[in-house]
């Protein structure tokens, strides 16, 4: 017996035929959308972490700036100090290399003269126009700029002062010795400091100006002039010595 195909010939195949072309567009479309779409919320959470991780990060150093600050602020009383010190420092050592000697001047001083010598008076001054009590020497003290003795006393006789006038040069430091005046004592006699110098009659009296070689900064009245200090280097000493 042969089969009979009851079903029409139009519509034979379609159980079996896949979807058309025409439905398979829109599924491809959406594929990709929600692909796109998975792209975008991806790259958006990892922008967003980013920039939470970095704002963290700026947070941390703008903290880590103000303590930084802070510190450097405290340091900075500290540096002030310590510039302070060192200029401290630094007017010591000008003051120190400016000053004049006195103690090993007068030492030296009372190891050259001699025994037969004494002193009436002595007078020490930094620069010419310093005096502190006396004006012995006259106008010798100004012919040099340095400090200086001005020396009165009585010795022997005129040979004597000579010998005491080389001894004085032996000093540490002396440039110059001058004579402002030497005579025959005839006892009392006014010096020219206005004191009285009591030599024995027929004994020579004298005055003298022992000059050192001139110290640093000295000013014209006698003051060691240093930055922002300043000291007063004069003295005098007025009695007998042998």
């Amino acid at each position: 017996m042969r089969a009979v195909n009851l079903i029409p010939a139009d519509s034979r195949g379609r159980g079996t035929r896949g979807p058309s072309t025409g439905m398979q567009v829109p599924v491809y479309a959406l594929l990709g959308f929600l692909v796109v779409a998975v792209a975008l919320v991806t790259v958006y959470v990892l922008t967003n972490n980013t920039i939470g991780q970095r704002t963290a990060k700026l947070a941390g150093l703008k903290t880590q700036v103000a303590e930084e600050q802070a510190e450097a602020s405290r340091l900075g009383e500290f540096t002030k100090f310590s510039q302070l010190a060192q200029t401290r420092i630094e007017t010591v050592r000008s003051i120190a290399a400016a000053r004049f000697d006195w103690h090993d001047a007068l030492s030296d001083l009372s190891k050259v003269v001699p025994a037969n010598t004494t002193l009436e008076s002595v007078t020490g001054t930094v620069v010419p126009g310093a005096g502190a009590g006396g004006t012995g020497g006259g106008s010798l003290r100004a012919d040099l700029p340095g400090p200086a003795f001005e020396l009165e006393g009585c010795t022997a006789n005129q040979d004597d002062v000579a010998r005491l006038m080389s001894q004085l040069r032996l000093i540490n430091g002396v440039v110059r010795v001058s004579l402002s005046n030497s005579q025959e004592s005839a006892g009392s006699t006014a010096s020219s400091s206005g004191t009285t110098q009591t030599c024995a009659n027929n004994a020579a009296d004298f005055d003298l100006v022992v000059f050192f070689q001139p110290v640093a900064n000295a000013g014209a009245a006698g003051v060691t002039s240093v930055t922002g200090v300043s000291a007063t280097t004069s003295t005098s000493t007025t009695g007998g010595a042998q």
